[in-house]
């Protein structure tokens, strides 16, 4: 989606779209989706690394100068590859400063939307983490060229196994069996739910961040690649597979860009409106050249930076970073890249050692079926016409 001509407040930054999902990162659509179903007035850009993001994380909101989803602080990033903390951020500031979607429920339905979010944080985001970076075979195929793409090689290669190294210590008390069984009781919990309320949302007839979150991995496992196993399984939860083709119709624009609700379509609401601007006791967010950007009505009057001057700064910088950077790896590629290929391979076997009671087995086997000859594009398509 490119940003209006008039800019709204609010500006999601994420990871950009890929197989027909509005983007391929799970977190940054859960983030999109709450704002839909808050029916928010926002713009969305496509950042390629979440070097690009004013936070250096993805996904991340940027709100009158104030940008949520971090700060992040050294190495952070690498620590957090999924956007799963940024995501708890974002949607932590929404609820409190902009509009809560939760704000109706009672206290004990409260206290099932706690049990269900938690639900599935550990049964569909764990599914969700393991066939995106853990099993070795999809990650090789599907993710890592998809994270990879806007990085000049060798670094296409090297950070998405470092951050594949992470989820795998992450992971590291997870199998395969446990992922499946776990992805079974969810989706069936999820159905048990919509048919108690009636839906058409999971706690009943008005949307709540439970929909958000829920929608985002199940539509992530109906449509990614690498989630054909996830597919498989969701084919026995038709009304499942109802919910996320509704969910799609009524919160993302057709390819003709028409219809949805939130971000740019007609009705949508400015949150400018109603939320006063930040104090001149608010630091502001740093500007290209390091300086704090002063929202003091008293101090000189600085014509602001339009949007798209923003990203032309930032982007500039952090491109000049990774040009750097892969001169630099391009120069040591004979010995760092290899110690750094080989210290991964053998942090793996450490970590599967450790998942699997010190079973040995070859390097390639991650104990999950290899993902051959499938295509999986036709396959996602043929589940939710199904």
């Amino acid at each position: 989606m490119s940003v209006p001509e008039t800019t709204p407040e609010l500006i999601l930054h994420r990871w950009p779209g890929r197989w027909a999902l509005p983007s391929l990162s799970p977190e940054c659509v859960a983030v999109e989706s709450y704002l839909r179903l808050a029916g928010l007035r926002f713009a969305a850009e496509d950042c390629r690394t979440h070097y690009a993001s004013p936070s250096g994380a993805l996904p991340a909101l940027d709100q009158n100068l104030d940008v949520v989803g971090g700060p992040v602080g050294s190495g952070e990033t690498n620590k957090d590859p999924t956007g799963a903390l940024a995501r708890h951020r974002i949607l932590d500031h929404l609820r409190r400063k902009v509009r809560d979607v939760d704000a109706h429920l009672s206290p004990g339905d409260a206290a099932t939307l706690a049990a269900y979010t938690a639900l599935c944080e550990h049964k569909l985001s764990v599914a969700t983490a393991w066939y995106q970076w853990i099993d070795k075979d999809r990650f090789t195929k599907h993710t890592r060229p998809a994270y990879g793409a806007a990085f000049p090689a060798p670094l296409s290669h090297v950070l998405p196994w470092m951050w594949r190294r992470t989820q795998l210590s992450t992971l590291a008390a997870h199998d395969e069996d446990r992922v499946r069984d776990g992805l079974k009781q969810a989706y069936a919990a999820l159905v048990g739910k919509l048919d108690e309320t009636g839906g058409p949302y999971l706690l009943g007839s008005k949307p709540t961040s439970l929909d958000a979150l829920a929608f985002a991995h199940l539509a992530y496992h109906a449509r990614a690649p690498c989630m054909d196993v996830a597919r498989g399984i969701m084919k026995a939860f038709p009304k499942l597979v109802g919910y996320v083709e509704a969910m799609e119709q009524s919160l993302f624009p057709n390819a003709d860009g028409v219809g949805g609700k939130g971000g740019d379509a007609p009705g949508s609401l400015d949150s400018s409106s109603w939320r006063e601007p930040p104090s001149a006791h608010t630091r502001g967010r740093r500007n290209w050249w390091g300086r704090r950007e002063s929202t003091d009505p008293g101090a000189e009057q600085v014509k602001p930076l339009t949007a798209k001057e923003r990203r032309f700064r930032r982007r500039s910088r952090w491109s000049v970073a990774i040009a750097a950077g892969a001169i630099v790896t391009y120069l040591f590629a004979g010995d760092v890249v290899t110690i750094a290929m080989e210290g991964l391979e053998q942090g793996e076997e450490e970590v599967g050692d450790e998942r699997e009671g010190g079973d040995e087995g070859d390097d390639d086997d991650d104990g999950v079926e290899p993902n051959h000859d499938e295509d999986d594009d036709y396959e996602s398509e043929e589940v939710l016409e199904e």
